[in-house]
């Protein structure tokens, strides 16, 4: 009912304003001629603009009925009219004046889709929110306002609206408007305006749509120069969606632990299917290991067969791991509809997932309804990647469907899971941090330690939040170090680089690296040398790198050891650079 008002709001005002003139001008005519007062057009016309200012409505004598209407229209009409735009100035001010209370908020440049969803659920999870919108009559500017976000109105990459946003207090910024260029321009400015900031860094996460070019980007970021001030961070929904999606146990049919294998069936390989495989026959490579029995992958498009070699050129390592199968057929068609891609020579059903990824919901519901009759009551599920949770994807999770004859279909509400901030805002730093922090508990549980006896051991989304943002501090380091021994990341194609081990002096100079950069952080946070105890923020293990016991040296080279191992599970491995000491600019080799 807001956003109809929104739009008729306007329109009807200015109906009615008319309406209000020409009675008055009518009135105030058939007024004078009653009278024999002969009027001239432009008095009458003047009258009647004063009629919406209180000025020439007290007349005597009989008062025509357009006259009567118009004197209480017109001062309604411009009355509502000055209200309103008050309230506007008033809100706008009043937002830019709440700004300057704010601390650890998220700035979200762009109110889309993504945007708006990413408000409301910041706001459900109690962040401060503000939003920036370029455009003014934006229909989900009240919208987000109603979750309590504050809108700005502005050019997210204009430097005084990211002040005016309080970008130098904010925790996040996040970029998520449709224009690849606009989002990288706002954080090269969000940089540039939190250069000089102490604290916790500024964690900028853009939106890149290719999830190539969004690659290359997370991996030259990476592998840069620590800012201790700023943390730059790429992602793309369809590659972030599909390593969600086949986190949920309902979509990969497995058991904690178990490895991703079988035959899978993809419908509709545009950029989510696209994702879906890559990232499918990631996690399998890296839970089997070996390249024996590669699992099969169905492709179903109209276009199966190019769209099959255009990946396999552009990902060589892909027909490595699993076995593509490219199925040429329109969805309409009756071989869809026989589905004999489902079955093995022998006619017995011979597939473990059917994920359907056609970009309309609409018609993704219908093809997984025309599968579904094959596989109805075999426990293989059909997934159907929707836009959002709502909708149509609300009527599959009715108890009806999940419980009764179509238990089988699942949707998969594509930006509501991307614009949850547990996920979004867990970027490749975010993964890297887990994954160094899962390592440290299993080192110190080796060591007979506990989550009683070292609180850093919790899990992770117990942890407190200075140990996350140490583990982070420690993943944003890793480019400092990579170039401190001449290697530098590239995107992962090799899956033995899991297996790469620094040189000996190597590890022990990076080990080193990293415990300076460790007591540094302590020093910074006003920890002192001194018997081990988190409360009064001292330790023994403040010392120069010569002083430390072997034992705790240990822990520094089992994480530089780890490193490829965390790279990996982001997406990368460490190649070498040839060319000199430090050369960035050298040809590349794979680390050995």
């Amino acid at each position: 009912m807001r956003r109809l008002w929104k739009r008729v709001e306007w329109p009807l005002v200015a109906v009615l304003g008319l309406a209000a003139f020409v009675l008055g001008f009518t009135g105030f005519a058939a007024f004078f001629r009653a009278l024999g007062d002969s009027r001239s057009s432009w008095d009458v016309f003047y009258l009647t603009l004063q009629l919406f200012v209180l000025e020439s409505g007290s007349v005597s004598g009989p008062v025509p009925w357009q006259l009567q209407v118009a004197r209480l229209l017109a001062p309604a009409v411009a009355g509502y009219t000055a209200v309103r735009a008050l309230a506007i100035l008033f809100r706008e001010r009043f937002d830019r004046f709440r700004v300057r209370f704010l601390r650890g908020h998220v700035v979200i440049g762009g109110l889309g889709r993504k945007g708006l969803l990413l408000a409301k659920s910041l706001r459900q999870r109690g962040d401060p929110v503000v939003v920036i919108e370029e455009d003014a009559e934006n229909d989900l500017i009240e919208t987000a306002r109603g979750y309590r976000a504050v809108v700005l109105v502005g050019d997210a990459r204009d430097p005084q609206v990211l002040r005016s946003a309080g970008v130098r207090r904010a925790s996040h910024v996040v970029a998520v408007s449709g224009d690849d260029g606009v989002n990288a321009e706002v954080a090269v400015q969000a940089r540039a305006l939190v250069a000089d900031r102490g604290g916790a860094p500024l964690s900028c996460l853009v939106h890149i749509v290719d999830p190539q070019l969004c690659n290359l980007l997370r991996m030259q970021e990476i592998g840069r120069r620590h800012d201790e001030a700023f943390r730059l961070d790429f992602f793309n929904v369809f590659e972030s969606g599909a390593r969600n999606l086949l986190d949920e146990p309902v979509a990969g049919k497995k058991a904690e632990g178990e490895p991703w294998r079988g035959h899978i069936v993809i419908v509709g390989l545009g950029q989510f299917g696209e994702s879906l495989v890559l990232q499918a026959a990631a996690r399998w490579r890296a839970a089997n290991g070996a390249l024996e029995d590669r699992p099969r992958v169905t492709i179903v498009d109209q276009a199966a067969g190019p769209l099959k070699e255009s990946l396999s050129v552009r990902y060589p390592w892909l027909d490595q791991v699993c076995e593509l199968q490219p199925q040429e057929m329109a969805f309409e068609s009756r071989e869809f509809v026989e589905a004999g891609f489902l079955f093995d020579l022998q006619g017995n059903l011979d597939v473990s997932t059917i994920y359907v990824c056609i970009d309309d919901d609409s018609q993704g519901l219908i093809t997984a309804l025309t599968l579904h009759p094959h596989i109805k009551g075999r426990g293989v599920p059909i997934v159907v990647r929707m836009v959002h949770g709502a909708g149509l994807a609300s009527l599959l999770r009715q108890e009806p469907l999940t419980e009764g004859e179509y238990a089988e279909l699942h949707a998969f509400g594509l930006l509501d899971c991307m614009c949850n901030p547990d996920v979004l805002l867990a970027g490749a730093y975010e993964i890297l941090a887990r994954a160094m922090h899962d390592e440290y508990v299993r080192e110190r549980k080796k060591q007979g330690d506990s989550e009683e006896t070292d609180s850093a051991m919790k899990p992770w989304d117990e942890l407190k939040e200075r140990y996350k943002e140490s583990n982070r501090a420690q993943a944003a380091h890793i480019g400092v170090k990579l170039a401190d021994v001449d290697c530098d990341l590239a995107p992962l194609t090799d899956w033995d680089a899991e297996s790469f081990r620094f040189k000996p002096d190597e590890l022990e100079h990076l080990a080193m690296l990293e415990h300076d950069r460790w007591t540094k952080e302590r020093q910074d946070a006003g920890w002192t040398p001194g018997p081990r105890d988190s409360a009064r923020k001292t330790s023994p293990y403040l010392v120069p790198w010569s002083e430390l016991d072997e034992e705790i040296k240990e822990y520094d080279r089992i994480f530089i050891r780890g490193l490829p191992r965390f790279l990996a599970r982001a997406g990368f491995q460490i190649v070498r650079l040839e060319g000199g000491p430090h050369s960035r600019a050298g040809s590349r080799t794979m680390a050995t």
